[in-house]
Protein backbone atom coordinates (compact mmCIF):
# COMPACT_ATOMS: atom_id res chain seq x y z
CA UNK A 1 0.00 0.00 0.00
CA UNK A 2 2.92 2.32 0.68
CA UNK A 3 4.05 2.18 -2.95
CA UNK A 4 0.75 3.32 -4.57
CA UNK A 5 0.28 6.07 -1.95
CA UNK A 6 3.76 7.49 -2.59
CA UNK A 7 3.17 7.31 -6.34
CA UNK A 8 -0.13 9.16 -5.93
CA UNK A 9 1.56 11.88 -3.85
CA UNK A 10 4.31 12.31 -6.44
CA UNK A 11 1.83 12.52 -9.31
CA UNK A 12 -0.22 15.10 -7.39
CA UNK A 13 2.89 17.16 -6.60
CA UNK A 14 4.06 17.02 -10.22
CA UNK A 15 0.64 18.14 -11.37
CA UNK A 16 0.74 21.09 -8.97
CA UNK A 17 4.20 22.16 -10.23
CA UNK A 18 3.14 21.95 -13.90
CA UNK A 19 -0.05 23.88 -13.18
CA UNK A 20 1.92 26.61 -11.36
CA UNK A 21 4.37 26.86 -14.24
CA UNK A 22 1.52 27.15 -16.72
CA UNK A 23 -0.09 29.94 -14.69
CA UNK A 24 3.25 31.76 -14.49
CA UNK A 25 3.67 31.54 -18.25
CA UNK A 26 0.16 32.91 -18.83
CA UNK A 27 0.74 35.81 -16.42
CA UNK A 28 4.11 36.71 -17.92
CA UNK A 29 3.00 36.52 -21.55
CA UNK A 30 -0.29 38.32 -20.94
CA UNK A 31 1.14 41.36 -19.17
CA UNK A 32 2.94 44.15 -21.01
CA UNK A 33 6.75 43.80 -20.80
CA UNK A 34 7.09 47.06 -18.85
CA UNK A 35 4.36 46.56 -16.27
CA UNK A 36 4.75 49.31 -13.67
CA UNK A 37 4.01 47.01 -10.73
CA UNK A 38 6.53 44.26 -11.56
CA UNK A 39 10.29 44.50 -11.54
CA UNK A 40 11.20 43.85 -15.17
CA UNK A 41 14.44 42.13 -14.17
CA UNK A 42 12.43 39.39 -12.44
CA UNK A 43 10.25 39.11 -15.53
CA UNK A 44 13.34 38.72 -17.68
CA UNK A 45 14.75 35.95 -15.50
CA UNK A 46 11.52 33.93 -15.78
CA UNK A 47 11.19 34.61 -19.50
CA UNK A 48 14.82 33.69 -20.06
CA UNK A 49 14.36 30.38 -18.24
CA UNK A 50 11.20 29.49 -20.16
CA UNK A 51 12.70 30.51 -23.50
CA UNK A 52 15.71 28.28 -23.04
CA UNK A 53 13.47 25.33 -22.17
CA UNK A 54 11.74 25.84 -25.50
CA UNK A 55 14.60 26.81 -27.83
CA UNK A 56 18.04 28.02 -26.68
CA UNK A 57 18.73 29.57 -30.09
CA UNK A 58 15.74 31.89 -29.89
CA UNK A 59 16.98 33.95 -26.93
CA UNK A 60 17.76 37.01 -29.06
CA UNK A 61 14.26 37.10 -30.55
CA UNK A 62 12.19 36.23 -27.47
CA UNK A 63 14.30 37.98 -24.85
CA UNK A 64 15.58 41.09 -26.70
CA UNK A 65 16.03 43.30 -23.64
CA UNK A 66 19.80 43.31 -24.23
CA UNK A 67 19.39 45.67 -27.19
CA UNK A 68 17.14 48.03 -25.22
CA UNK A 69 20.13 49.24 -23.20
CA UNK A 70 22.87 51.66 -24.18
CA UNK A 71 26.38 50.52 -23.31
CA UNK A 72 29.23 52.85 -22.34
CA UNK A 73 32.91 52.18 -21.67
CA UNK A 74 34.72 54.97 -19.80
CA UNK A 75 38.51 55.02 -19.73
CA UNK A 76 41.47 57.31 -19.06
CA UNK A 77 45.05 57.62 -20.26
CA UNK A 78 46.92 54.52 -19.02
CA UNK A 79 43.67 53.19 -17.62
CA UNK A 80 41.91 51.16 -20.27
CA UNK A 81 42.43 53.32 -23.35
CA UNK A 82 43.65 50.41 -25.51
CA UNK A 83 41.60 47.81 -23.62
CA UNK A 84 38.34 49.57 -24.51
CA UNK A 85 38.73 48.68 -28.18
CA UNK A 86 39.45 45.08 -27.20
CA UNK A 87 36.28 44.96 -25.08
CA UNK A 88 34.12 46.33 -27.89
CA UNK A 89 35.55 43.70 -30.23
CA UNK A 90 34.93 40.86 -27.76
CA UNK A 91 31.43 42.04 -26.88
CA UNK A 92 30.36 42.26 -30.52
CA UNK A 93 32.05 38.98 -31.47
CA UNK A 94 29.82 37.27 -28.90
CA UNK A 95 26.79 38.86 -30.54
CA UNK A 96 27.57 37.48 -34.01
CA UNK A 97 25.52 34.36 -33.27
CA UNK A 98 22.47 36.62 -32.87
CA UNK A 99 23.23 38.70 -35.95
CA UNK A 100 22.81 41.94 -33.98
CA UNK A 101 26.09 43.61 -32.95
CA UNK A 102 26.01 46.84 -30.99
CA UNK A 103 26.58 49.92 -33.10
CA UNK A 104 29.73 51.73 -32.00
CA UNK A 105 29.40 55.46 -31.38
CA UNK A 106 32.04 58.15 -30.81
CA UNK A 107 32.12 61.07 -28.38
CA UNK A 108 34.62 63.91 -28.07
CA UNK A 109 34.19 64.89 -24.41
CA UNK A 110 36.27 68.07 -24.55
CA UNK A 111 35.22 69.10 -28.04
CA UNK A 112 31.54 68.70 -27.16
CA UNK A 113 31.79 70.35 -23.74
CA UNK A 114 28.78 72.47 -22.75
CA UNK A 115 30.01 75.55 -20.86
CA UNK A 116 26.55 76.11 -19.39
CA UNK A 117 25.91 72.69 -17.89
CA UNK A 118 29.63 71.89 -17.39
CA UNK A 119 29.18 68.44 -18.90
CA UNK A 120 30.13 66.88 -22.22
CA UNK A 121 27.19 66.82 -24.62
CA UNK A 122 26.37 63.17 -25.25
CA UNK A 123 23.48 60.98 -26.31
CA UNK A 124 23.20 57.21 -25.89
CA UNK A 125 20.70 55.29 -27.99
CA UNK A 126 19.68 51.72 -27.16
CA UNK A 127 21.61 49.05 -29.01
CA UNK A 128 24.79 51.15 -29.15
CA UNK A 129 28.16 51.01 -27.43
CA UNK A 130 30.16 54.19 -26.83
CA UNK A 131 33.78 54.51 -25.72
CA UNK A 132 34.56 57.74 -23.87
CA UNK A 133 38.04 58.79 -22.79
CA UNK A 134 38.04 61.07 -19.76
CA UNK A 135 34.51 62.53 -19.93
CA UNK A 136 33.90 65.95 -18.42
CA UNK A 137 31.04 65.34 -15.97
CA UNK A 138 30.84 68.49 -13.86
CA UNK A 139 27.10 69.16 -14.20
CA UNK A 140 24.54 68.44 -11.49
CA UNK A 141 23.54 64.91 -10.57
CA UNK A 142 20.10 65.45 -12.09
CA UNK A 143 21.53 66.79 -15.35
CA UNK A 144 23.93 63.86 -15.66
CA UNK A 145 21.09 61.42 -15.01
CA UNK A 146 19.13 63.00 -17.85
CA UNK A 147 22.15 62.84 -20.19
CA UNK A 148 22.67 59.15 -19.49
CA UNK A 149 19.02 58.06 -19.57
CA UNK A 150 17.60 60.42 -22.20
CA UNK A 151 16.57 58.98 -25.53
CA UNK A 152 17.20 60.54 -28.96
CA UNK A 153 14.50 58.41 -30.60
CA UNK A 154 11.31 57.98 -28.53
CA UNK A 155 10.05 55.34 -30.97
CA UNK A 156 12.75 52.94 -29.82
CA UNK A 157 12.32 51.76 -26.20
CA UNK A 158 15.31 52.38 -23.96
CA UNK A 159 15.34 50.58 -20.65
CA UNK A 160 18.52 52.09 -19.33
CA UNK A 161 22.29 52.29 -19.56
CA UNK A 162 25.15 50.01 -18.56
CA UNK A 163 28.54 51.61 -17.86
CA UNK A 164 31.87 49.80 -17.69
CA UNK A 165 34.15 52.15 -15.76
CA UNK A 166 37.82 51.27 -16.30
CA UNK A 167 39.81 52.73 -13.44
CA UNK A 168 43.28 52.32 -11.99
CA UNK A 169 45.14 52.88 -8.76
CA UNK A 170 46.42 56.47 -9.08
CA UNK A 171 49.97 55.51 -8.05
CA UNK A 172 50.38 52.68 -10.56
CA UNK A 173 48.63 54.85 -13.14
CA UNK A 174 51.13 57.68 -12.57
CA UNK A 175 54.22 55.50 -12.77
CA UNK A 176 52.90 53.65 -15.82
CA UNK A 177 52.29 57.00 -17.51
CA UNK A 178 55.87 58.11 -16.77
CA UNK A 179 57.37 54.83 -17.99
CA UNK A 180 55.24 54.93 -21.12
CA UNK A 181 56.32 58.38 -22.26
CA UNK A 182 60.01 58.11 -21.35
CA UNK A 183 60.52 55.17 -23.72
CA UNK A 184 62.90 55.49 -26.67
CA UNK A 185 61.30 56.04 -29.08
CA UNK A 186 58.35 57.61 -27.31
CA UNK A 187 54.95 56.26 -28.39
CA UNK A 188 53.26 59.69 -28.53
CA UNK A 189 54.55 62.81 -30.31
CA UNK A 190 52.94 65.40 -28.02
CA UNK A 191 55.85 65.13 -25.56
CA UNK A 192 58.00 66.89 -28.16
CA UNK A 193 55.96 70.11 -28.09
CA UNK A 194 53.65 70.20 -25.06
CA UNK A 195 54.22 72.21 -21.89
CA UNK A 196 53.49 69.65 -19.13
CA UNK A 197 52.68 72.38 -16.61
CA UNK A 198 49.90 73.92 -18.72
CA UNK A 199 46.64 73.27 -16.87
CA UNK A 200 44.59 73.45 -20.07
CA UNK A 201 41.19 74.99 -20.70
CA UNK A 202 37.90 73.60 -21.89
CA UNK A 203 34.74 75.18 -23.35
CA UNK A 204 33.89 78.70 -24.43
CA UNK A 205 34.37 79.99 -20.87
CA UNK A 206 37.91 78.59 -20.84
CA UNK A 207 37.33 76.68 -17.61
CA UNK A 208 40.29 74.89 -16.06
CA UNK A 209 39.99 71.54 -14.34
CA UNK A 210 40.75 73.28 -11.06
CA UNK A 211 37.67 75.48 -11.58
CA UNK A 212 35.49 72.52 -12.55
CA UNK A 213 36.62 69.76 -10.17
CA UNK A 214 37.70 71.53 -6.97
CA UNK A 215 34.14 72.40 -5.84
CA UNK A 216 33.21 68.70 -5.93
CA UNK A 217 36.42 67.15 -4.64
CA UNK A 218 36.64 69.54 -1.71
CA UNK A 219 33.22 68.38 -0.48
CA UNK A 220 33.24 64.57 -0.21
CA UNK A 221 34.70 63.21 2.99
CA UNK A 222 36.81 60.11 2.44
CA UNK A 223 38.12 57.86 5.20
CA UNK A 224 41.88 57.52 4.81
CA UNK A 225 43.12 54.39 6.54
CA UNK A 226 46.71 54.70 7.74
CA UNK A 227 48.39 51.66 9.27
CA UNK A 228 48.17 51.68 13.04
CA UNK A 229 45.91 54.74 13.14
CA UNK A 230 42.20 55.41 13.18
CA UNK A 231 40.69 56.45 9.83
CA UNK A 232 40.89 60.19 9.15
CA UNK A 233 38.01 61.98 7.42
CA UNK A 234 38.98 64.80 5.05
CA UNK A 235 38.29 66.30 1.61
CA UNK A 236 39.86 64.65 -1.42
CA UNK A 237 41.42 67.66 -3.13
CA UNK A 238 41.29 71.44 -2.63
CA UNK A 239 42.18 74.31 -4.96
CA UNK A 240 45.55 74.72 -3.28
CA UNK A 241 46.39 71.11 -4.15
CA UNK A 242 45.97 71.94 -7.83
CA UNK A 243 48.15 75.04 -7.46
CA UNK A 244 50.85 73.15 -5.58
CA UNK A 245 51.08 70.62 -8.42
CA UNK A 246 51.32 73.38 -11.05
CA UNK A 247 54.03 75.17 -9.04
CA UNK A 248 56.01 71.97 -8.54
CA UNK A 249 55.96 71.28 -12.27
CA UNK A 250 57.02 74.84 -13.08
CA UNK A 251 59.98 74.50 -10.71
CA UNK A 252 61.28 71.61 -12.83
CA UNK A 253 60.41 72.54 -16.42
CA UNK A 254 63.14 74.38 -18.34
CA UNK A 255 64.74 75.67 -15.13
CA UNK A 256 67.94 73.61 -14.92
CA UNK A 257 71.22 74.74 -16.54
CA UNK A 258 71.41 73.64 -20.16
CA UNK A 259 67.71 72.71 -20.30
CA UNK A 260 66.21 76.19 -20.76
CA UNK A 261 64.83 75.18 -24.16
CA UNK A 262 64.51 71.44 -23.62
CA UNK A 263 61.31 69.65 -24.60
CA UNK A 264 59.06 67.73 -22.25
CA UNK A 265 60.45 64.50 -23.68
CA UNK A 266 64.06 65.61 -23.14
CA UNK A 267 63.19 66.29 -19.52
CA UNK A 268 61.70 62.81 -19.15
CA UNK A 269 64.87 61.29 -20.55
CA UNK A 270 67.31 63.49 -18.63
CA UNK A 271 65.88 64.33 -15.21
CA UNK A 272 66.32 62.14 -12.17
CA UNK A 273 63.47 59.55 -12.29
CA UNK A 274 61.79 61.04 -9.22
CA UNK A 275 61.70 64.48 -10.88
CA UNK A 276 60.65 63.06 -14.23
CA UNK A 277 57.83 61.18 -12.48
CA UNK A 278 56.56 64.37 -10.84
CA UNK A 279 56.58 66.23 -14.16
CA UNK A 280 54.79 63.41 -16.00
CA UNK A 281 52.22 63.09 -13.20
CA UNK A 282 51.53 66.83 -13.29
CA UNK A 283 50.90 66.54 -17.03
CA UNK A 284 48.42 63.68 -16.65
CA UNK A 285 46.94 64.68 -13.29
CA UNK A 286 43.82 65.77 -15.16
CA UNK A 287 43.04 62.13 -16.02
CA UNK A 288 43.40 61.06 -12.40
CA UNK A 289 41.20 63.94 -11.24
CA UNK A 290 38.55 63.17 -13.88
CA UNK A 291 38.55 59.55 -12.71
CA UNK A 292 37.87 60.69 -9.14
CA UNK A 293 35.09 63.03 -10.30
CA UNK A 294 33.47 60.26 -12.35
CA UNK A 295 33.63 57.79 -9.46
CA UNK A 296 31.66 60.22 -7.31
CA UNK A 297 29.26 61.29 -10.05
CA UNK A 298 28.37 57.77 -11.17
CA UNK A 299 27.72 56.75 -7.58
CA UNK A 300 25.45 59.74 -6.97
CA UNK A 301 23.50 59.27 -10.19
CA UNK A 302 23.05 55.58 -9.49
CA UNK A 303 21.71 56.36 -6.01
CA UNK A 304 19.39 59.02 -7.45
CA UNK A 305 18.04 56.65 -10.10
CA UNK A 306 17.54 53.89 -7.57
CA UNK A 307 15.69 56.17 -5.14
CA UNK A 308 13.43 57.74 -7.77
CA UNK A 309 12.80 54.58 -9.75
CA UNK A 310 12.92 51.52 -7.45
CA UNK A 311 11.30 49.24 -10.04
CA UNK A 312 13.87 50.15 -12.73
CA UNK A 313 11.14 50.75 -15.30
CA UNK A 314 12.41 52.73 -18.32
CA UNK A 315 15.26 54.20 -16.33
CA UNK A 316 17.79 51.65 -15.16
CA UNK A 317 21.44 52.55 -14.58
CA UNK A 318 24.10 49.98 -13.84
CA UNK A 319 27.80 50.65 -13.33
CA UNK A 320 30.61 48.11 -13.20
CA UNK A 321 33.87 49.58 -11.93
CA UNK A 322 36.83 47.44 -13.01
CA UNK A 323 40.43 48.04 -11.98
CA UNK A 324 43.08 47.92 -14.69
CA UNK A 325 45.48 46.57 -12.09
CA UNK A 326 43.19 43.54 -11.76
CA UNK A 327 42.96 43.22 -15.54
CA UNK A 328 46.76 43.08 -15.73
CA UNK A 329 47.18 40.49 -12.96
CA UNK A 330 43.92 38.51 -13.39
CA UNK A 331 42.80 39.01 -17.00
CA UNK A 332 40.48 36.00 -17.07
CA UNK A 333 38.52 36.93 -13.96
CA UNK A 334 38.33 40.55 -15.07
CA UNK A 335 36.99 39.59 -18.49
CA UNK A 336 34.44 37.35 -16.81
CA UNK A 337 33.18 40.38 -14.88
CA UNK A 338 32.75 42.23 -18.18
CA UNK A 339 30.90 39.32 -19.79
CA UNK A 340 28.66 38.75 -16.77
CA UNK A 341 27.84 42.46 -16.44
CA UNK A 342 27.14 43.06 -20.12
CA UNK A 343 25.47 39.82 -21.18
CA UNK A 344 23.84 38.61 -17.97
CA UNK A 345 21.61 35.71 -19.11
CA UNK A 346 22.14 36.23 -22.83
CA UNK A 347 25.21 33.97 -22.63
CA UNK A 348 25.34 30.80 -20.56
CA UNK A 349 27.56 30.64 -17.50
CA UNK A 350 29.73 28.01 -19.14
CA UNK A 351 30.19 30.19 -22.22
CA UNK A 352 31.20 33.23 -20.17
CA UNK A 353 33.76 31.25 -18.16
CA UNK A 354 35.19 29.42 -21.18
CA UNK A 355 35.62 32.56 -23.24
CA UNK A 356 37.11 34.44 -20.29
CA UNK A 357 39.74 31.74 -19.89
CA UNK A 358 40.42 31.82 -23.63
CA UNK A 359 40.96 35.57 -23.44
CA UNK A 360 43.35 35.14 -20.52
CA UNK A 361 45.48 32.62 -22.42
CA UNK A 362 45.58 34.86 -25.49
CA UNK A 363 46.43 37.96 -23.42
CA UNK A 364 49.27 36.28 -21.54
CA UNK A 365 50.74 34.79 -24.72
CA UNK A 366 50.60 38.14 -26.47
CA UNK A 367 52.12 39.95 -23.51
CA UNK A 368 55.04 37.54 -23.37
CA UNK A 369 55.68 37.18 -27.10
CA UNK A 370 55.34 40.88 -27.98
CA UNK A 371 56.50 42.36 -24.70
CA UNK A 372 59.61 44.09 -26.00
CA UNK A 373 58.10 45.07 -29.35
CA UNK A 374 54.87 46.49 -27.93
CA UNK A 375 55.70 49.92 -26.50
CA UNK A 376 52.17 50.24 -25.11
CA UNK A 377 52.91 47.57 -22.52
CA UNK A 378 55.11 48.93 -19.74
CA UNK A 379 54.39 46.23 -17.16
CA UNK A 380 57.65 44.52 -16.17
CA UNK A 381 59.90 46.65 -18.40
CA UNK A 382 61.25 49.02 -15.76
CA UNK A 383 63.02 47.83 -12.64
CA UNK A 384 62.40 50.98 -10.61
CA UNK A 385 58.59 50.87 -10.76
CA UNK A 386 58.04 49.73 -7.15
CA UNK A 387 60.55 52.26 -5.82
CA UNK A 388 58.90 55.09 -7.77
CA UNK A 389 55.45 54.16 -6.44
CA UNK A 390 56.81 54.22 -2.89
CA UNK A 391 58.49 57.58 -3.55
CA UNK A 392 55.27 59.08 -4.88
CA UNK A 393 53.34 57.95 -1.82
CA UNK A 394 55.62 59.94 0.44
CA UNK A 395 56.06 62.94 -1.85
CA UNK A 396 54.50 65.98 -0.08
CA UNK A 397 52.80 67.52 -3.14
CA UNK A 398 51.43 64.44 -4.92
CA UNK A 399 51.21 61.91 -2.10
CA UNK A 400 48.24 63.34 -0.13
CA UNK A 401 45.76 63.87 -3.03
CA UNK A 402 46.70 60.59 -4.73
CA UNK A 403 46.28 58.73 -1.43
CA UNK A 404 42.77 60.16 -1.00
CA UNK A 405 41.80 59.28 -4.57
CA UNK A 406 43.15 55.79 -3.94
CA UNK A 407 40.93 55.53 -0.84
CA UNK A 408 37.90 56.68 -2.84
CA UNK A 409 38.60 54.10 -5.52
CA UNK A 410 39.13 51.29 -3.02
CA UNK A 411 35.87 52.17 -1.26
CA UNK A 412 33.83 51.95 -4.46
CA UNK A 413 35.55 48.79 -5.67
CA UNK A 414 34.82 47.18 -2.31
CA UNK A 415 31.15 48.22 -2.39
CA UNK A 416 30.69 46.69 -5.83
CA UNK A 417 32.67 43.51 -5.11
CA UNK A 418 30.76 42.31 -2.04
CA UNK A 419 29.76 38.73 -2.86
CA UNK A 420 31.08 38.97 -6.43
CA UNK A 421 34.64 37.84 -5.74
CA UNK A 422 33.49 34.65 -4.04
CA UNK A 423 31.22 33.82 -6.97
CA UNK A 424 34.02 34.40 -9.51
CA UNK A 425 36.50 32.33 -7.50
CA UNK A 426 33.97 29.49 -7.28
CA UNK A 427 33.31 29.59 -11.03
CA UNK A 428 36.98 29.59 -12.00
CA UNK A 429 37.94 26.83 -9.56
CA UNK A 430 35.47 24.25 -10.82
CA UNK A 431 36.96 23.63 -14.23
CA UNK A 432 34.08 24.82 -16.40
Amino acid sequence: MAGPKRLKVRVTLLGFILASLAISIVIITSRPPLSADVDHHRQLSLRSMITRLKDPKSVAEKDPHFWKYAYIIVNYHKSGHALSDVLVKHINSNLNQFGRPLKRMKVQPRGHFNSQTKCSEMSFAPGTITVIGGPELHCSTEQLRDILLSHPDPKRPKWGVKIIHLVRNPFTMSVSNYNYHRQDPTPEPFVHWKNPCDAGEVGSNKDTLKDLAAPLLSQPKVKIRVRGQLPLVQPIMKREDFKNIEDDCSSLYQTKPGMENATFYEHLRTLDPTEGLRMATADKMNNIVLMAVDLIKFKRVRELVKASNPNHINGDMEVKTISMDDFIHQPGRSMYQVYDFVFNDLLSEETKITRSKTYEQSYLQQRESHHEMNNHITYGKFGDTAALIEYLRGEPVFGPPLTKIEALLDEILYEESVGMERMIAHAFSHGH
